[in-house]
């Protein structure tokens, strides 16, 4: 019964890292299923949807208004942080920049979440970004609206995350707030391009990866708390270098090994039992 209630608390992490690390290979195979604004705001949008009609049931108590409002606004801005490049139009922003800027998450969650002992939890997060900066190409800071995208993006993702779990016990009712909240917001930046005449409507692809990730990202915080959630920060960038290792197989270099050895650390500590975490999350099953 253990295992089976451990397996019912990790399986949408599990999924989460499965289905992000593999991403980029569907977008290298499809280029049409790249990300953007419409893909996230439909994407959003069908997964609250679905949600709601297979989880919520009519007799479910709804929770007080300004709690559904603070899942929707920590729900836009957990989900749109990541994606702040597409909001602010931030072309140039490097997707090596935004890994090293989101993998900085966990350092937010734990200041904002109000974590005992937070300079135990701010190391792993410096200590991924240290990492980070050893394997990969070091991003270029000579756009403004890029640099301002990449410093919004852990804020805005810690801290909604911390609002997010702000409530104590989560409740059915969160996920689709959170996914309504960030649909509402990349929704409102694709109408503003839409007006501009610059956007295309997204594929079926794009759409469907996009929404499930949503919907898996905060299955995973609901569950496991945001100090565990920010793990994925860390743990997926280091499943996308393992991938491009067994693919393209690089001359690993002691430079490589150390950046590797760091991520995979700080990944660990992260994901171990976090004792002022919520452990008993209202979630389906």
């Amino acid at each position: 019964m253990q295992r089976r209630t451990r397996w019912q608390r990790w399986w949408p992490f599990v999924l989460l890292m499965l289905a992000g690390a593999s991403r980029w290979m569907l977008a290298a195979a499809r280029p049409e299923a790249e990300s953007s604004v419409a893909s996230e705001a439909m994407g959003c949008a069908w997964a609250a949807l679905v949600y709601a009609v297979l989880v919520i049931r009519p007799r479910m108590a709804r929770p007080a208004t300004g709690s559904l409002l603070r899942a929707g606004l920590g729900g836009a801005m957990l989900l749109c942080g990541p994606g702040i490049g597409h909001l602010l139009h931030a072309t140039r922003m490097e997707s090596s920049g935004l890994m090293m800027a989101l993998a900085l998450t966990p350092v937010v969650v734990a200041i904002a979440g109000r974590i005992d002992d937070v300079a135990g939890r701010i190391w792993p997060g410096l200590a991924a970004v240290a990492g980070l900066m050893l394997v990969l190409v070091q991003p270029s800071l000579g756009d403004a609206r890029s640099d301002v995208a990449m410093a919004l993006a852990p804020l805005l993702t810690g801290c909604g995350a911390a609002l997010f779990c702000s409530e104590g016990n989560t409740t059915v009712w969160q996920a689709p707030a959170a996914l309504a909240g960030a649909a509402i917001i990349f929704s409102a930046s694709w109408a503003g391009a839409w007006h501009a005449g610059g956007v295309v409507l997204p594929s079926l692809s794009a759409v469907a990866c996009d929404g499930a990730l949503a919907l898996l990202s905060l299955l995973v915080l609901a569950r496991l708390g945001a100090v565990r959630w920010s793990a994925q920060f860390a743990l997926l960038p280091l499943l996308i270098l393992l991938q491009g290792i067994l693919i393209l197989r690089p001359a690993i270099t002691v430079r490589w090994v150390a950046g590797m050895l760091l991520i995979a650390t700080a990944s660990v500590y992260l994901l171990l039992p976090q004792a002022e975490e919520n452990e008993t999350a209202v979630v389906p099953r």
